[in-house]
């Protein structure tokens, strides 16, 4: 993205924080003069851009990098500054903008210089898109090209509907939500405000529901709803079941990365982030502020406490009752190795037998 140009004594007003110049005082720098024009790597920025470090072991990219302007962490730049100090560099030091958290003001400015810089769509209907005239489109809402909208849908002020998107019937979309293309919001369904949906993602799709009889399966019909809560922020190609008779909830300020599947009934709480190909199966619950790592699997009907972290690849068969992180991932190894150990796993039962009987004697 091309960002608007902006100077550091813009930047400082909006954010707080403070600057340090090495080998000069703060008020010998013209602040006005450090034009930005957006935030890069240390390795690949140049005197206009606006580098951070996040993390003190990255400190010698300070050594090299080009940079006009680093955020760094102010409770360590005293010891970073001694260590700087003993440090040769063939360039001047850049200037040093000081924050309690560099991450975090990482994304809160390139925020502001997205919204700032990113091209705006008009309100206003495509001729191309196909609204039911039963439906309500606020006149600050974007319907683009090609979008289906079905009867009693409501779209509020703000609200983005990417090119190809298809809302069903009786939808309901929040304040400033976006919707990217071809993503589709079944029936009924809802999302709050300021959310985010990415191309691809299905909201309200059937949960997969069916009654067994003589070895076919009859197909329960789910008339439950997907509703999402405020400022959630759903990844590509993820899909999220309706309720087969209850609703399926995300909470508020959930982030769910591409290619997650949520099942029918699951509760996901709010502030809880999950990260590419998650499965949750049905009726699970997931508590606040809760991080589950890439292609770990949730199974259904279970319960997970609130401030769990599951790592990566990690199989959930029971509930957790206990907030801290869990990990259930089997080591790689060679596959002579692997073959052996998975022998050895087998025996495991029988020399459980022996032990118990050589304790008895």
């Amino acid at each position: 993205m091309k960002f608007t140009p902006s100077r550091l004594s813009e930047l400082l007003p909006l954010f707080g924080g403070r600057v340090e110049v090495l080998n000069a005082v703060p008020e010998q720098v013209d602040l006005a003069d450090i034009a930005l024009v957006g935030i890069r790597p240390l390795d690949s920025a140049q005197a206009c851009h606006l580098g951070f470090l996040s993390n003190n072991k990255l400190k010698s990219q300070l050594l090299t990098t080009r940079a006009g302007v680093v955020i760094v962490r102010e409770s360590r730049f005293d010891e970073l500054r001694e260590w700087l100090s003993t440090q040769s560099r063939p360039e001047p030091w850049p200037v040093f903008w000081l924050v309690a958290d560099p991450y975090l003001y990482y994304a809160r400015i390139q925020q502001w210089w997205v919204a700032r810089s990113e091209f705006k769509v008009p309100a206003g209907i495509h001729p191309s898109a196909v609204v039911d005239p039963e439906a309500i489109v606020d006149p600050d809402a974007s319907i683009q090209a090609n979008a289906v909208i079905g009867a009693h849908a409501v779209i509020a002020a703000g609200v983005n509907i990417g090119a190809g998107v298809v809302l069903g019937r009786g939808v309901k979309v929040g304040e400033n939500t976006r919707i990217y293309p071809n993503a589709v919001v079944y029936d009924e369904c809802e999302l709050g405000r300021n959310c985010i949906v990415h191309s691809g993602a299905v909201i309200g799709a059937d949960g997969f529901g069916f009654a067994p009889e003589n070895g076919a399966w009859i197909k329960i019909p789910q008339v439950g709803r997907v509703l999402i809560a405020d400022e959630v922020e759903i990844g590509a190609n993820t899909t999220i079941d309706r309720g087969a008779l209850d609703d399926t909830l995300i909470g508020y300020g959930v982030k769910l990365d591409n290619q997650i599947m949520v099942a029918h009934n699951v509760e996901i709480g709010e502030h809880t982030a999950m990260a590419g190909c998650v499965g949750v199966a049905g009726s699970t619950k997931i508590g606040a502020r809760c991080t589950i790592g890439g292609a770990a699997m949730v199974l259904g009907h279970l319960n997970i406490v609130e401030g769990t972290h599951i790592s990566a690849a990690t199989t959930v068969m029971s509930s957790i009752t206990e907030a801290g992180a869990y990990t259930g991932i089997f080591p790689i190894d060679t596959h002579k190795a692997w073959e052996k150990t998975a022998v050895a796993l087998r025996q495991i039962m029988k020399l459980r037998a022996e032990v118990r009987e050589l304790k008895k004697q």
